[in-house]
């Protein structure tokens, strides 16, 4: 099993033509996120606390879900 953060791993989808590739780009972009952050809890708090306009929460929901698979292979 990897040992990734969150960060690490939206950085790899970067670039796409999806609602996710958006959020990475914003995420990116963003100085002040939790880069070392690896909990749904602690990255969830953050983007409910400072929400990104015209981003939905549930891209960072179906992002999280890829995460954990991701770390798995």
């Amino acid at each position: 099993m990897k040992n990734y953060s969150y960060y690490h791993y939206i950085k790899t989808r970067r670039g796409e033509a999806s609602d996710i590739g958006r959020l990475a780009a914003l995420i990116f972009d963003d100085t002040m996120f939790p880069r070392d952050a690896d909990d749904y809890s602690a990255v969830s708090d953050y983007l409910e606390q400072n929400p990104y306009e015209g981003m939905s929460l549930s891209v960072y929901d179906e992002s999280f879900e890829d995460y954990r698979n991701w770390l798995q292979h």
